[in-house]
Parts: structure tokens; sequence; C-alpha cells
């Protein structure tokens, strides 16, 4: 199974956390590639059988917390027709409703989010190894 991991990185937390996703599937036994979200091809997302998807969170603790850019990044993507998607953010405080902003723009543009994982920054490897096997899990029972 081919896995990759997108990223949408300010000051390198999220990438930080996406090279630890690629390692944690890698370390299940699956071919697991890295890119920015800018450097992603149609071609990339067409030849994964599951995709991973995570940004930063920007915004005020008490109001306008979101996906960082995401409006705009997921605009560019190519399609993402019925591919299992995790997704995950990164956080400072509190991710707030980052994720299901996230969710809901990624299934516009055809994303089955199949996970959900919100790692803060100071944590950013806590959890990765649960959340590549709860996208792995639903992968395998998507395709029964």
């Amino acid at each position: 199974m081919k896995c990759l991991v997108l990223y949408h990185s300010r000051g390198g937390n999220t990438r930080t956390t996406a090279e630890a996703i690629a390692q944690a599937a890698h370390d299940q036994g699956y071919e697991a590639t890295v890119k920015s979200i800018i450097e992603v091809q149609a071609a990339d997302i067409n030849t994964a059988d599951v995709l991973f998807i995570g940004t930063w969170v920007q915004g005020f603790i008490l109001f306008g917390v979101k996906p960082a850019d995401a409006q705009l990044w997921v605009k560019s993507l190519p399609s993402l027709a019925n591919k299992p998607t995790g997704i995950f953010c990164t956080y400072a405080f509190n991710p707030r409703s980052s994720l299901k902003k996230l969710a809901n723009m990624l299934k516009e543009k055809g994303a089955t989010i199949v996970a959900q994982q919100a790692f803060n920054r100071n944590h950013l490897t806590t959890g990765v190894d649960g959340f590549v096997q709860r996208v792995i899990d639903s992968r395998q029972r998507i395709a029964v």
C-alpha cells in the first residue's frame, strides 16, 4: 500500500508530524512519501492508496481559529475522488473546529475522511502510530 503524506507548514511543526506519520506507516510495512502541499501533482494523488493531509492552526484563541490558509491551498489540490484520507493539524492552544473545517473543504474535493487527529506543538509525535493505524484500518475496511 502506498501512503502519501501532504502537509502545509510555516515553522516546521506540521512537517515534523508529517514525517513522523510517514515513518509510522513505513514501520508498519507500507510505502510512504512526504510532500509539501505546494509540491503535490495529480499523479501523486492517483498512485496513492491512502492520503494523510495536515496543516497548522492559525487564529486567535477565542475566535477565528482555522486550518491555516486552507481556503487557498485546498482549491489548488487535484481531485481527491474517493481517496481514504486521514487529516491532522498541529496547534499551540486549542484547534477548536479546525479539523471539521478542513474535512468539509477536502470532502468538496472528493476525499473520504476516515480519521482525524490534532497534535499539540509540544507533543508533535504523540499518538502518531495510533492515527496511522486507524487510517490504514479504515482503508482496508473500505476495500472489502
